[in-house]
């Protein structure tokens, strides 16, 4: 007799190679089995091994900065401005390695929440499944640029030998493929949530009884959409609480303003150009993924309001009264350690306060 082959789909299923890329670059502690992430030991100390990583590699720049400044015997304002976008960008790392290390559980939580909304879905009569067309994108729009830029990098140091392309791997190439997937980490979080409350607006709701509970079977009633509405804002409220960092969105203003400043004062530079428009496209990933989370979370209360109970019975003005009342006080947003919300507005202020910064600069 052969064996029945469950075709459930769980949350990370399909999603193997990037959960590999993410623990090979210690984003991720968790063991990914069977589409379910599992804590990890030995994944725990690999993504402590990359802070020590950080530290050496940081202790090796300051060391040389500070060298180059005894030969000069002065100290310029490019090298203040370096070291500020240096400190920024290892600050804008370290927090997803700790989360690796010290909040794996929290990781594993999500993944329950989120198969508790597909089980819940499921036995609704209206089960879902994952498309990863933007993750994927992403995946490969990025790994092409970084394959333009690792070979750039070691093209122009080919002639000097194999310890400066050595070099040049471990200062620029590696940093540059861990910030990246540091955004990415957090869009395929993000991604995975949107999708649930999509699935929970146009699926569910649709199908929502408008008459009191009666208990019978296939119903659905909005105390239902109201569970599943829990369990995603839970869901979102772990991923903004571990991955919404302050520094991340800092260090992604201040290389903007790097940029702006080098056209402004050293001409056009089309790497640089490459480089920031690549930054620019990781940004707008990263605040859409956001913002369209953000959205569908709150998109819940209109779609309640459309499709849910009428006002026709006190019992019913009650229940919709209540509901109404639940979901008004359940807005959702994500926000950079609370200093300010995160969605596609925020680009208003980036540019503005870019520009500002340039001509303080300048």
């Amino acid at each position: 007799m052969s064996k029945r082959i469950s075709t459930v789909q769980t949350p990370f299923q399909n999603l193997k190679v990037i959960a590999m890329l993410c623990r090979i670059l210690g984003l991720l502690s968790c063991k990914l089995i069977k589409g379910r992430l599992k804590p990890s030991v030995w994944g725990r100390y690999y993504c402590a091994l990359w802070i020590l990583i950080y530290c050496v590699y940081s202790a090796v720049v300051y060391y040389d900065k500070y060298i180059e400044s005894l030969e000069e015997k002065t100290i310029s304002k490019d090298l203040i401005f370096f070291i500020m976008r240096f400190t920024t960008f290892i600050a804008s790392l370290i927090p997803y390695n700790c989360v690796g290390i010290f909040q794996a559980q929290d990781l594993v939580k999500f993944s329950d929440k989120l198969e508790t909304y597909d089980d819940r879905a499921r036995a609704l009569g209206h089960e879902r499944t994952d498309k990863h067309i933007f993750i994927w994108l992403f995946l490969v729009c990025t790994t092409g640029t970084l394959t333009r830029y690792t070979y750039y990098a070691i093209n122009e140091k080919v002639a000097d030998g194999a310890t400066e392309i050595v070099k040049i791997i471990f200062n620029e190439v590696v940093p540059l493929i861990v910030a990246t997937y540091c955004i990415f980490i957090t869009g395929v979080f993000l991604d995975l949530i949107r999708q649930r409350f999509r699935h929970l607006n146009e699926t569910i709701i649709a199908h929502v009884s408008q008459l009191p509970v009666t208990g019978s079977p296939g119903e659905i009633t909005v105390y239902d959409v109201r569970y599943l509405h829990g369990v995603l804002i839970d869901s979102a409220n772990l991923i903004n609480r571990l991955y919404g960092s302050f520094f991340t969105a800092f260090f992604i203003l201040i290389e903007i303003v790097a940029s702006i400043y080098a056209f402004a004062t050293d001409g056009i530079d089309y790497h640089e150009i490459g480089t920031t428009l690549d930054l620019f496209f990781q940004a707008l990933y990263l605040l859409t993924m956001y913002h369209f989370a953000t959205y569908e979370a709150n998109r819940v209360e209109d779609r309640v309001l459309k499709y849910g109970l009428s006002f026709q019975g006190k019992k019913c003005r009650l229940d919709r009264i209540e509901m109404m009342l639940y979901f008004y006080h359940n807005r959702y947003t994500f926000t950079a350690a609370e200093f300010f919300i995160l969605d596609l507005t925020i680009l208003f202020s980036i540019i503005s306060a870019a520009l500002t910064f340039v001509l303080i600069l300048i």
